[in-house]
């Protein structure tokens, strides 16, 4: 005898369960259990734990948060912001100074000097402009290298060089020294030297001293450390030229 199942009604909704809705459950676990960690099984529905995470309410609540790295209130962040690498020029003139120190051994005047070809190859073999005194054209200086601004913005009165030429000392008229370095142009010192604008500074015919002179007519002695070891007013007006 074959049995034959009834073919079911789909016209015939399915039977509810008794137990309430599953987006009842979800509606509450937002509002109610929003403070803390709950592992346990309530209705059927397992609640998650909270993380409070700031983007919890969002389309995606658990994609990773980034933080911004400029924010300074944040006690995380530790005071390190991080700076745009550039590229600093640099003139190190040292290769031709040794090999104009090289070649006198051997050079009388400017007929035992090489020829030098203005080509990228002769580079290696080039000298400073003292060596080409039979041709003051070297001297010229016609390309323009790079300018330096010091952090506040005032006027510069007076400037020289170290006695070695790898530092430049400038005066401004906020009464601050500024040493410069020579090969990349960027400044490595600041130092408050005058009460008023600095209108001039020689250094001494041997190199051990520097003089300098303010817009109050006080002149002071420096040493190549920059340590003043003597100060007098020569003038009642303002002293611009020192010999």
């Amino acid at each position: 005898m074959i049995t034959i199942n009834p073919v079911p009604n789909f016209n015939t909704p399915p039977p509810q369960s008794e137990g309430p809705p599953r987006h009842h459950h979800h509606h509450q676990f937002r509002h109610q259990h929003h403070g803390g960690y709950h592992g346990h099984h309530h209705g059927g529905f397992h609640h998650r734990p909270n993380f409070h995470n700031k983007n919890f309410h969002s389309p995606f609540p658990f994609r990773p948060f980034h933080k911004n790295p400029n924010q300074i209130l944040d006690p995380d962040f530790d005071g390190k912001k991080l700076r745009k690498s550039s590229m600093r020029k640099t003139i190190d003139y040292n290769a031709a100074v040794i090999n104009a120190l090289e070649a006198r051994v051997w050079q009388r005047d400017f007929r035992d000097r090489r020829a030098l070809q203005p080509v990228f190859m002769y580079y290696p073999h080039s000298l400073p402009p003292p060596s080409f005194e039979d041709n003051p054209i070297n001297a010229v200086t016609t390309r323009f290298v790079k300018s330096a601004t010091n952090k506040m913005r005032c006027p510069i009165f007076s400037m020289a060089w170290t006695p070695e030429g790898r530092r430049l000392v400038t005066g401004a008229s906020s009464g601050e020294f500024t040493l410069w370095n020579g090969l990349t142009f960027n400044f490595e010192t600041i130092l408050q030297a005058h009460d008023c604008a600095v209108r001039h500074m020689v250094w001494s015919h041997n190199g051990l001293w520097m003089v300098t002179s303010d817009h109050q007519g006080y002149i002071k002695y420096w040493q190549s450390n920059m340590n003043n070891v003597k100060t007098f007013q020569g003038h009642k007006e303002s002293v611009r030229g020192i010999r």
